[in-house]
């Protein structure tokens, strides 16, 4: 019984047993997803771009989209000033499937509404608001900081056709935006426009559209379409208009001049002149010309800008300037001479129009100034009044030295038939004038009194001959017969060859005899070309460069 009731009795040893609780379990696996997602977004959101504008109107962070096509593929995340406070940064993010497209030459621009003479433009925007537009470039390496434009492209990127350069001179009228058209037809349009300060010209970047392109090569011609032309030239009055919206909108246009073959086809930025009107697109363009002065002692009246020089009736050159007056000289002093400034180029006397001929025709035409060639200011047009400047080379002018003004060499002036033709008219009223025409004048009446005496006297003689012997008045006949002859021997030594009457009418007939030979030239002129006074010669038709150098 004992070894029943001495049963060892174990004390259990319990220790406490450690739990996460399951309330924690909701936060881990909360921060687990919240970490996937943001290492997701981190691993898949697209790159961050900068873009520089100008201003940031309608800009706003975190609201603007960016869009092409009508497709957001990004947004607006900052906007700030740039360092020199002078244009704004936008800080962009772009979708990660758009990253590819982000290469240098890709465009960004504002949309707005806008309106213009071309028409208008963003009205969504009105009701959407504001966004920039992205226009990307088709190749190029990867870029991540871009400068947006401060107008939208007239052509999208990729658009086939054609981009040529085109300028001017003098005439800055056209804009961006500007119609270029072909018999009509919008084709093109005026994309940019730069001034250059080197050669005080403007180049306009132009691009015409496929497949109006193929029209364009070598000897196309671009002229100005916009507003009406009207000129009155040598050969009478002149009217253009171009189609009625471009005399709103303003516009180029431009042909193949009909007649030549067709020249070499365009290629990218070939450059181009922009005439006046169609009807300027036959005169030449030359790059090289000689500068001339002509010291003009009488009326320079009627010779204008633009008059042409010509030189056995085919036009070399044109007149520059007028209304130059030299330092310390006015238009009071009666002996001034007029300084007119001219140009002949090289490419009209049949040369090339290049540097080597400019120095060729320079030397040829000072040793002709050298050698007896004058300059005359001559009538253009009669009825208009226009003058021109004609060269003229006579061998027996005596020689002269090359005399220089404003470091430009001088040819000389001389006297144009139509001022001979108005001395030679003044010369004969001088000589008229003096001629003692009431002297004349009264011995012409005494020679016709006397010359109706004696046939009067004669009358009676014959009736009364058959009884001359006998009748007693002969002896008054005689004496009267005797005094008409003593009157007509008076009479004929007035007129001797040493006689101031005989003297007088020879000065007049040698007067007559020098008018008209100063009128054979014009009368030999009147002969060939009868229409000269009124209408000029007209130059032939001159041969046109193929393309204006680069």
């Amino acid at each position: 019984m004992s070894n029943v009731n001495e049963t060892t009795v174990n004390t259990a040893k319990l220790s406490p047993v450690r739990r996460v609780s399951s309330l924690w379990l909701l936060p881990i696996i909360t921060l687990i997803v919240g970490g996937w997602l943001v290492y997701d977004r981190w691993a898949t959101q697209g790159p961050l771009i900068t873009i520089e504008f100008s201003s940031a109107r309608g800009l706003e962070a975190g609201v603007t989209n960016i869009k092409t096509l009508d497709v957001d593929i990004g947004v607006v995340e900052d906007i700030t000033l740039s360092a020199d406070l002078n244009s704004v940064l936008v800080s962009a993010r772009i979708h990660n499937e758009f990253s590819g497209l982000l290469v240098e030459g890709s465009r960004f621009w504002i949309v707005q509404p806008e309106v213009s003479l071309t028409g208008i433009t963003g009205l969504g925007t009105l009701i959407s608001g504001q966004y920039i537009r992205f226009s990307p470039e088709a190749e190029g390496s990867p870029s991540s900081y871009f400068r947006g434009l401060e107008q939208a492209p007239l052509t999208p990127l990729g658009t086939p056709g054609l981009q040529i350069t085109l300028t001017n001179e003098g005439d800055f009228s056209f804009s961006k935006g500007d119609r270029i058209n072909f018999q009509g037809i919008p084709v093109g349009r005026i994309e940019n426009l730069e001034f250059n300060f080197d050669d005080n010209q403007v180049y306009y970047t132009a691009f015409i559209e496929a497949p109006y392109h193929q029209l364009i090569s070598s000897s196309t011609r671009f002229w100005k379409s916009s507003g009406v032309h009207a000129q009155i030239t040598p050969t009478g009055f002149e009217f253009e208009t171009g189609p009625l919206d471009s005399l709103i909108q303003g516009g180029i246009s431009f042909a193949n001049p009909t007649g030549q073959l067709p020249g070499e086809s365009a290629t990218d930025q070939d450059l181009y002149y922009i005439y006046p009107s169609r009807s300027a697109i036959g005169a030449t363009q030359y790059l090289f010309s000689i500068r001339y002065w002509v010291m003009v002692q009488g009326d320079i009246g009627g010779l204008a800008v633009g008059s042409p020089v010509k030189y056995r009736g085919v036009q070399v050159g044109e007149v520059l300037r007028t209304d130059y007056i030299p330092e310390g000289q006015t238009l009071l002093d009666k002996n001034m001479e007029i300084p007119v400034l001219v140009e002949i180029n090289p490419g009209r006397l049949g040369l090339p129009d290049s540097e080597q001929s400019q120095q060729r025709a320079r030397t040829e035409i000072d040793n002709w100034i050298e050698q007896g060639l004058t300059a005359t200011i001559s009538s253009q047009n009669f009825i208009l009044g226009q003058r021109q400047i004609e060269l003229i080379y006579d061998e027996n002018n005596p020689s002269r030295e090359l005399r220089t003004f404003a470091d430009l060499h001088v040819i000389p002036s001389g006297q144009d038939t139509l001022q001979k033709f108005t001395d030679s008219i003044e010369q004969l009223i001088s000589t008229l004038n003096s001629v003692p025409v009431a002297s004349l004048s009264n011995k012409l009446d005494l020679l016709l009194t006397e010359g109706q005496n004696t046939l009067l006297s004669v009358k009676e003689l014959t009736q009364a001959s058959t009884a001359l012997v006998n009748d007693d008045r002969n002896l008054a006949l005689i004496e009267q017969v005797n005094s008409t002859m003593a009157s007509f021997e008076t009479l004929a030594d007035s007129f001797s060859s040493e006689s101031r009457a005989n003297q007088e009418v020879m000065d007049l007939l040698q007067s007559l005899s020098s008018i008209i030979e100063e009128f054979r030239p014009l009368l030999n002129e009147l002969k060939n070309k009868p229409n000269s006074l009124i209408l000029p010669s007209l130059s032939a038709e001159e041969i046109i460069p193929t393309r204006r150098a680069q």
